[in-house]
C-alpha cells in the first residue's frame, strides 16, 4: 500500500485559516477609527475663477479662517462640509457660522442634502431623499459690516425645498417638522459673486453644526487618539492625544488616560502630572488652540520559565499527558482616553492586535494497561524547549475497582511524541500503538537556533514516524517486534542574515540496528 502524505499538513492548513481571520479582523479594526475632536469634514471648492483656501490673516476663532474669493469671471465659490455620521435634521439645534465680508456686496448660501429612505446616500432622482437651500441673501440684507465678524444664523434664513415649487417656504425650525426623519448627509455653504464689482471675497470661520464645530485649525481633523493597529508582544507602541479648546475663552484642558492591564507606560512627551503617569492637565488654553500629547508604552511579552523532573511508577491503568509550547495567540489591547475642556468633553478608544508569538510545542502521553514506569526532565523558557524522557511499559490484564463494581481491563499500549518548531516550519511526530511492551527513550530540543530530536524505541506492535521540514518529508510506517532509534537536527546559522544551513546542518532519517528487526515488516507509505 502506498500513498503520499505530508506530515503536519492540516495543522499548518489550520494556522493558514487562523492567519486569514487574523487578517480579516484587522481589516475591520482599520475600518472602524477612532473619532475626532469634530465629526465634520469639510472641502473648499477652487476653479479657474474662483478659490478657496485656508487663511492666518484675520481668523475669529483660533489663528485660521476659510478664505473664499470669487473674481470678475466666476459666479459661485462653495465650502462643503460632509457628516462623518448623519444627523437627523429634526437634532439639529444650532446652525451658525461667523462671517467677515471682503470685497463686493457678495451673497450667501446654504443647502442641506438629506436621505429620506435610509441608503445613506443623497440622489437627486429620489422622491424620498431632500435638498432644501436658503434664499440667498447679501451681506447688506444681512446687514453686515464690512471688515468686521458678523454671525450668521441659519435659523433666521428663509429655505426652499430645490426642485418642488409647489411645496412652502420657511426657517429651518419649519423643515425641522415637515422633514422628520431625514437625515442630513452633508452641507454646503456658498458665496455668490457681486456682478457690479470684480472680485468677491470674504472669511468664514467657527461653522456650528449642533455640538460640532470647524474652526480650520491644523489639528481639527485628527483623531483624539491615534496609533497603531497592530504591534508586537514586547514592543514599543506611541499613541497620540489631540486636544483643542473649541471655547471662546481660555480653559484648562485635563486629560486622562485609561491603559490596557498589558501595558506598561514608558515616557510621554509631554511629562504627565506629578506623581502620575495618566493625568496631564494644560493651564489656559486659549481659543481655537490645539495640541498633542505623545506616549510610549510598552506591551507585555509573556515570559516563564520552568525545570520539571518526575518519575512515576506502578501496575494498573495508566493514561498520561503533557504539552509545553511556547506559542502565544493573538490578543486585542485598548487604550482610552477622556478630555475634558471647559464645558466640553471628548473621549476616544484604541484597539491594538498583539501579533501572535510563532514558537515551538512538544506534545507526549501514553495509554495502556499493565506496569508502567516513566522518568522525564522538562526545561521551559519562553524562547525554548527541552526535554529528556524514557518509558516502560508491558500489557496485562488489570482491574479498576469504582464504588459499586468493578471493570476488568486489557489494554494494549500505545504512546506518541510530536515535537514542531514552526517558527522554522520544523515538525516530527513517533506514534506508537497496538503495542504489548514498550521501551521508549527520547531527548528533543526546540529552539530557534537549535532543534532535535532523538529517539530509541523497542516495541512489540505498530511504528509511523514522520518528520517534515523546509524542503521534504518522511513517513515511515513499521509493524513488528522491532529495535530502532532516529534523529532528527536542524541548526540554524544565525550569524546571517538570511536563513541558511550550516554544512551538514540537517540530518533527518531513521536507523535501524542490523538484525533487531525481528518477525515483521516494513512499510514506506
Amino acid at each position: 500500500m502506498c500513498k503520499s502524505y505530508k506530515p503536519g499538513k492540516l495543522l499548518r492548513s489550520a494556522r493558514y485559516l487562523s492567519c486569514i481571520m487574523a487578517i480579516l479582523i484587522l481589516m475591520l479594526l482599520c475600518y472602524f477609527p477612532a473619532a475626532g475632536l469634530t465629526d465634520l469634514d469639510w472641502r473648499l471648492g477652487s476653479s479657474k475663477y474662483s478659490q478657496g483656501s485656508v487663511s492666518d490673516e484675520a481668523a475669529f476663532h483660533g489663528s485660521n479662517c476659510a478664505d473664499l474669493s470669487v473674481d470678475n469671471k466666476g459666479t459661485t465659490v462653495r465650502a462643503r462640509i460632509y457628516l462623518d455620521e448623519p444627523m437627523a435634521i429634526e437634532d439639529i439645534d444650532r446652525m451658525s457660522m461667523w462671517v467677515n465680508p471682503g470685497a463686493g456686496n457678495g451673497k450667501v448660501q446654504i443647502e442641506f442634502y438629506m436621505d429620506g429612505d435610509e441608503s445613506g446616500a443623497y440622489e437627486s432622482k429620489d422622491p424620498q431623499d431632500a435638498r432644501i437651500r436658503s434664499i440667498s441673501r447679501s451681506w447688506s440684507d444681512l446687514g453686515f459690516s464690512h471688515g468686521q465678524w458678523n454671525e450668521l444664523d441659519g435659523f433666521d434664513l428663509e429655505f426652499e425645498k430645490y426642485g418642488n415649487k409647489n411645496f412652502p417656504h420657511g426657517g429651518l425650525e419649519d423643515f425641522k417638522e415637515w422633514l422628520k426623519g431625514h437625515e442630513v448627509l452633508h452641507i454646503y455653504i456658498t458665496l455668490y459673486k457681486d456682478s457690479k464689482a470684480p472680485v468677491t471675497s470674504a472669511f468664514i470661520d467657527y461653522i456650528r453644526i449642533g455640538d460640532e464645530i470647524i474652526s480650520f485649525e491644523p489639528l481639527e481633523e485628527e483623531d483624539v487618539k491615534y496609533g497603531p493597529k497592530s504591534a508586537t508582544a514586547g514592543g514599543k507602541i506611541t499613541y497620540t492625544i489631540t486636544y483643542g479648546n473649541n471655547d471662546f475663552q481660555p480653559v484648562d484642558i485635563v486629560v486622562m488616560e485609561k491603559y490596557d492591564p498589558k501595558t506598561v507606560f514608558i515616557e510621554s512627551q509631554p511629562a504627565p502630572d506629578p506623581g502620575s503617569n495618566n493625568r496631564w492637565t494644560i493651564p489656559a488654553v486659549a481659543p481655537g488652540k490645539h495640541g498633542q500629547i505623545k506616549i510610549v508604552m510598552k506591551t507585555v511579552k509573556p515570559a516563564a520559565k520552568a525545570d520539571i523532573e518526575g518519575t512515576v511508577s506502578g501496575i494498573g491503568l495508566s493514561s498520561t499527558r503533557g504539552m509545553l509550547s511556547t506559542e502565544f495567540e493573538r490578543y486585542i489591547i485598548t487604550n482610552s482616553v477622556q478630555i475634558l475642556a471647559g464645558n466640553r468633553s471628548y473621549s476616544a478608544s484604541l484597539d491594538t492586535a498583539i501579533k501572535p508569538i510563532v514558537g515551538s510545542t512538544l506534545a507526549y502521553g501514553e495509554h495502556g494497561s499493565g506496569t508502567y514506569q516513566a522518568e522525564e526532565e522538562l526545561d521551559y523558557r519562553s524562547s525554548s524547549i527541552s526535554a529528556d524522557r524514557s518509558v516502560s511499559a508491558s500489557q496485562s490484564p488489570c482491574t479498576l475497582n469504582l464504588s459499586h463494581r468493578s471493570i476488568a481491563l486489557d489494554e494494549s499500549w500505545s504512546a506518541d511524541v510530536r515535537a514542531e518548531n514552526d517558527y522554522r516550519d520544523l515538525g516530527w511526530m513517533d506514534r506508537y500503538h497496538e503495542a504489548s511492551w514498550i521501551n521508549l527513550s527520547y531527548k528533543t530540543k526546540l529552539g530557534k537556533s537549535l532543534s532535535y530530536l532523538e529517539t530509541s524505541a523497542q516495541v512489540n506492535g505498530t511504528a509511523d514516524r514522520m518528520a517534515a521540514w523546509q524542503g521534504g518529508f518522511i513517513d515511515q510506517r513499521l509493524i513488528g517486534n522491532f529495535s530502532m532509534d532516529g534523529k532528527a537536527k536542524w541548526r540554524f546559522a544565525s550569524k546571517r542574515k538570511s536563513l541558511a544551513m550550516d554544512e551538514n546542518a540537517l540530518d533527518c532519517g531513521m536507523e535501524i540496528g542490523e538484525g533487531r528487526l525481528n518477525s515483521g515488516r516494513c512499510q514506506d507509505l
